[in-house]
């Protein structure tokens, strides 16, 4: 079997390392795959398949925006596939168009909060042309419900790469609370610093509060940070963040919105106590005391205190998040989207 993948950019988001495992999993099944890109690759991850470019936006106007559809069409019947999975809305709805009369093998795949397609054009457009695919992948059941006009709307959660798989013996733990992502208003920084500020003073100066991530907020983060005198330490882009599961003895993730946040499945083999603000992502990775805490923005400072002033709290929640890495096994995930290409 061989299956396509479109995506519009080979960077290194969380799309992009789906794909890359599934390759590896479908190459292991005896399938090939094929990925349709139309940006750049930045090579972040390396793919198990041909890599095809299709520079649809090297030239602007009205002409180029119309032939797009053709020139995908064209790509699709090229690559003779017998599946074609899509990643993230506007690729989605160009995709559904381009094989407007044959969408019955076009699987469709989010990663992202519903709410964060602000445009009426295009959130339009995917109400009218979602319904239109074989099957649409979402990460977690408040996502489901919301597309409920896709006629086949399932739960799929993304693939942890095997480096996470086998947890590691939490030999090293030091006082860190630790936080990755990108520093942009979504993943809510802001309103993170504000709360180790509320943090008594004997306590918080025996931890460090390590931030990995780069954007566009990082030179107001660093203002607010040495404003409120909280001490955070902005390290940039972490290459290798399995050396700071490692080290962290808490996960936090202060966002306004996650559909499944990586960073509450890779910590998990790491032994990390996970604190989250209540997205959905968050919902559907965290028992709330049972294997992690989910805090309201108003809660946060003082469930993040309790955490940090309770090793045994923080064994056994690290603990019990073990149960749940089995969800995420590689096989397991390209098992389950093969069925959806098959059924």
């Amino acid at each position: 079997m061989k299956i396509l993948f479109i995506i519009s950019n080979l960077a290194n988001g969380g799309a992009e390392r789906v794909i890359s495992t599934l390759c590896d999993e479908f190459s292991k099944m005896g399938d090939t795959c094929e990925i349709l890109y139309f940006e750049q690759n930045s090579g972040y991850y390396e793919y198990k398949a041909t890599l095809t470019h299709l520079p649809l936006y090297e030239k602007r106007g009205i002409l180029n925006k119309l032939s797009k559809f053709w020139r995908i069409n064209k790509a699709i019947k090229k690559s003779n596939s017998n599946a074609v999975i899509s990643m993230l809305d506007q690729t989605n709805i160009n995709v559904l168009i381009s094989s407007f009369f044959a969408p019955k093998s076009v699987i469709i795949s989010e990663h992202t909060d519903e709410r964060e397609l602000k445009s009426r054009f295009w959130r339009a457009m995917r109400r009218l042309l979602y319904a239109r695919a074989k099957a649409l992948v979402v990460l977690n059941e408040r996502e489901k419900n919301y597309y409920n006009f896709s006629k086949n709307a399932k739960v799929i959660y993304n693939p942890l790469n095997a480096d996470f798989l086998s947890p590691s013996a939490p030999a090293n733990k030091e006082n860190i609370v630790l936080c990755v992502g990108r520093l942009e208003s979504v993943k809510n920084y802001e309103f993170y610093l504000k709360s180790l500020a509320l943090i008594k003073n004997d306590l918080r100066k025996n931890w460090r509060f390590i931030i990995a991530g780069d954007g566009s907020q990082k030179e107001r983060l660093l203002a607010l940070n040495d404003e409120l005198k909280v001490g955070a330490e902005f390290i940039g882009h972490a290459k290798n963040t399995k050396e700071l599961y490692a080290k962290a003895s808490i996960l936090a993730l202060p966002s306004k919105s996650e559909c499944l946040p990586n960073v509450l499945i890779e910590s998990i083999g790491f032994y990390c106590a996970r604190i989250s603000t209540p997205t959905a992502g968050a919902s559907e990775l965290i028992t709330h005391a049972k294997d992690g805490i989910i805090a309201s923005e108003l809660e946060f400072a003082k469930a993040l205190e309790e955490l940090m002033s309770g090793e045994r709290l923080r064994t056994s929640l690290a603990k019990n998040a073990l149960r749940r890495l089995a969800d995420f096994e590689p096989a397991k995930i390209a098992f389950k989207y093969k069925e959806l290409i098959l059924s």
